[in-house]
């Protein structure tokens, strides 16, 4: 077994965002037996569906390797856009940079999920844009279920008990203005509504990034758009596989990516030089 699975940095982060991941499920769970008629069924259905589509894909990004490691890098083949990493002592191809949190160079990479202790790169893009997709739906179906609870927080006006309540109720329940099952559920529809604008910004962001065949970091840096934009559609084929349209079903799908995340292929008015990849 590699030591580097059992790194802490990969593994606590991992174990804070499962916690904060079965804490939402578990309330809406409650939430749901809590709701009068037949919509129980139907609800319980979809939280299940989007539930194990955030568990597996984060499963199957945890377990990909996006990185150098195990990647022969052949030096004959080196062009134009190779940099040389003095972390690594290894010449690394376009795209390519070092992480100095996961301690490596990273194909393709975007950035360091701090969330689940990784970095997103080319072999799995695909599970955190998925991840992020199931996350931002079920994150706004366990906000609309707690409207209730944010209704009711704020039945009798909105003073200074609800606004700390709802802003800081770490700090009510140490100075025992709350009880704990009140801490409880104000901490978890917290985390619910600010989750929820977290993954719809990072939604938008890289939804914009895919569809112009970007990462975050050639954004921040300033890259020009036309350099690795190949269309949309095979944008898509790029970052989430072959069979993109199919992936977000579920995270057991197959869907190859095209290329080793070594060439790629550029626009036809890029300046940027960079070896075609065979589809």
């Amino acid at each position: 077994m590699e030591k580097k699975s059992w790194d802490p940095a990969v593994v606590l982060p991992v174990c804070i965002t499962s916690i904060l991941v079965s804490s939402v499920a578990l309330e809406v769970v409650y939430l749901i037996l809590t709701i009068p008629g037949n919509g129980q069924v139907m609800l319980f259905v979809l939280t299940s569906y989007l539930l194990f589509n955030v568990i597996g894909n984060m499963l199957r990004f945890i377990q990909s390797n996006p990185t150098i490691k195990g990647v022969f890098l052949e030096h004959g083949s080196m062009g134009q856009g190779w940099e040389y990493c003095y972390s690594c002592q290894t010449h690394v191809p376009p795209r390519c940079h070092h992480c100095f949190d996961c301690n490596v160079c990273v194909l393709r990479r975007d950035h360091h999920c701090t969330l689940l202790g990784k970095c997103v790169g080319h072999s799995n893009y695909r599970y955190f844009f998925c991840t992020l997709v199931h996350g931002w739906l079920a994150l706004l179906l366990a906000t609309f279920l707690n409207a209730e609870i944010f209704m009711e927080v704020l039945h009798e006006g909105f003073g200074f008990h609800s606004f700390f309540l709802l802003l800081m109720p770490w700090m009510m329940l140490v100075t025992g203005q709350v009880t704990l099952s009140a801490f409880v559920f104000a901490f978890v529809a917290d985390t619910c509504v600010i989750g929820f604008l977290f993954c719809f910004a990072f939604f938008t962001l890289h939804s914009i990034l895919l569809c112009r065949g970007s990462t975050t970091k050639e954004w921040f840096r300033g890259s020009p758009k036309e350099d690795y934009d190949l269309g949309w559609k095979r944008n898509f084929m790029e970052y989430l596989g072959e069979r993109w349209y199919l992936v977000l079903l579920s995270p057991w799908v197959e869907s190859r990516i095209p290329g080793n995340g070594i060439n790629f292929q550029t626009a036809p008015n890029s300046r940027k030089f960079s070896k075609s990849t065979d589809l």
